[in-house]
């Protein structure tokens, strides 16, 4: 499977450079290996703000980072390390490209463990996942004492998915510094998406106890809480959050539990108060989105439709081309009209072929998001012909990147265009490949019942059920999963 490739490419550059992970980190082969990635400034105002960037990364403000790193860049133009945390962190495609270009010309100026990290945040936007995932081993194994870049690898392997591997280099972080708050933060976060709550709860614990005055440690243990179906106590940290710093942005938090909670006028009125307190017109049009999934889950479905078209026109006023393309995906995912679901799936690609600055790999995700759509209406429509060239496209894509989403977008179509053909048996690979995704979960649970394998049927079933993230996936599929459960737990 080309997803299990790119995974085992991974685990094997991982075991490599936390073969010793269990030793004591100052003997050995570490003892002559410097501990820390330099900083390469001859600005002192530079690196007070580079510095201090960092520290506001730790503790999740990424909006304060972004600005001390921007402040860091103005003192000192030629600091590659800043501008490529920059593109790293920023939601402005047009910023990301330039600071990204900008630190790839002064990349041959600093150290080699700063192009390192170069390689790594540029290549990953740039598609070039293969090289990037090596240059990120090469500098964790360069540097194996420096817990901020063990922080900064996990966090990126946890948003990619990549739960296992961000276990190793987490937990690695947190063996060298056993008080660090920030990788307990990201562990807790790996173990918990990885289906391991109970250790995620303690990371949680562990990190809340270390910084109890913080917000993030409060909404991090509410995400969590929610995600394990814990619903009241997730409030009550979000709510403790608010109280700790009421422009911290914990009203998304709550807002999402509402949300799953079935509570959606409580949801709406909290994203609207969400939106008052970001300065980002990416966050205001992203919860604009969240918002309007709210009435996909009331099954309301004028109000769903006219309030992601306004999202979908706020995002193309404001340049913003994934996010009107996403808003279009997600009207081509509801819409019961199979023909008008293709021409919103095309709208979604024409909002990313326009003249917007956008990263090739945000671009490239979209598009194979999009096709997975396209692949899986077609087939409920036994369009095969559509269907089948979707698969195509995104297998071409898939041969050719190592994203994480785009593998995943690939087994996704493949596997739902075979349980529309019936072939339950060469689905279930495939759907495996997906089995965090309610719409593939819902696909496999059919599969596993059609072949006979009941066990893992109720499995999924149970899994399914209890899947309570804030998605456009989750709202079209497991309310009425559950309701169904119901039904048929009352009948004779």
């Amino acid at each position: 499977m080309l997803n299990r490739w790119c995974a085992c490419l991974l685990v094997l550059l991982s075991s490599v450079a936390f073969a010793d992970g269990k030793s004591n980190p100052a003997s050995g082969a570490h003892k002559n290996l410097p501990t820390k990635l330099p900083v390469t400034t001859s600005s002192v105002e530079a690196r007070k703000r580079f510095e201090k960037a960092m520290q506001n990364l730790e503790y999740i403000r990424s909006a304060d980072a972004l600005n001390d790193l921007r402040r860091s860049v103005k003192a000192d133009p030629n600091f590659a390390q800043a501008l490529i945390l920059i593109s790293h962190l920023s939601r402005d495609p047009d910023e990301q490209r330039a600071t990204r270009s900008q630190a790839q010309l002064l990349a041959a100026r600093v150290s080699p463990g700063e192009r390192l990290l170069i390689r790594w945040l540029a290549g990953v936007q740039e598609d070039n996942y293969v090289p990037a995932i090596a240059a990120m081993n090469d500098l964790l194994t360069k540097y194996p004492q420096d817990q901020r870049l063990a922080f900064l690898a996990g966090g990126w392997l946890v948003r990619q998915e990549r739960y296992g591997q961000a276990v190793v280099v987490l937990e690695r972080a947190v063996t060298l510094a056993p008080d660090y708050p920030a990788a307990l933060n990201e562990l807790g976060y790996a173990y918990a998406f990885g289906g391991d709550f109970e250790k995620g709860f303690v990371a949680m614990e562990r990190y809340v106890a270390l910084q109890p005055d913080q917000p993030n440690p409060h909404d991090s243990y509410g995400e969590i809480l929610r995600l394990a179906g814990r619903f009241d106590a997730a409030l009550e940290q979000y709510r403790m959050s608010i109280r700790i710093d009421p422009n911290f942005g914990s009203e998304l938090g709550v807002a999402d539990t509402y949300s799953v909670m079935g509570k959606e006028e409580e949801a709406r009125e909290e994203y609207a108060r969400a939106v008052v307190f970001t300065a980002s017109e990416s966050d205001k049009v992203e919860y604009e989105l969240h918002s309007a999934v709210t009435w996909i889950r009331e099954n309301n479905r004028k109000q769903a439709e006219r309030a992601l078209r306004d999202v979908a026109k706020h995002a193309h006023t404001a340049g913003l081309a994934q996010l009107e393309a996403e808003a279009h995906r997600v009207l081509a995912m509801y819409d019961p009209d199979y023909k008008a679901a293709v021409k919103q799936a095309q709208a979604g690609q024409n909002a990313l072929e326009e003249r917007h600055e956008l990263s090739r790999s945000d671009r490239d995700e979209e598009k194979a998001r999009i096709l997975r759509v396209l692949a899986t209406r077609s087939a409920e429509a036994q369009v095969m012909d559509s269907a089948s060239s979707a698969v195509k496209q995104l297998e071409s894509m898939a041969q050719k990147s190592r994203s994480q989403v785009i593998q995943l977008c690939y087994h996704a179509a493949v596997g739902a265009v075979l349980m529309a053909q019936e072939k339950y048996a060469e689905a279930i690979p495939h759907l495996e490949e997906d089995s965090a995704n309610p719409l593939s979960m819902r696909l496999l649970w059919q599969a596993y019942g059609s072949t006979g394998a009941a066990e893992q049927a109720g499995a999924m079933a149970a899994k399914l059920a209890a899947t309570n993230v804030p998605t456009t996936e989750q709202a079209l599929v497991v309310p009425q999963f559950r309701a169904s459960l119901v039904s048929q737990a009352g009948q004779p």
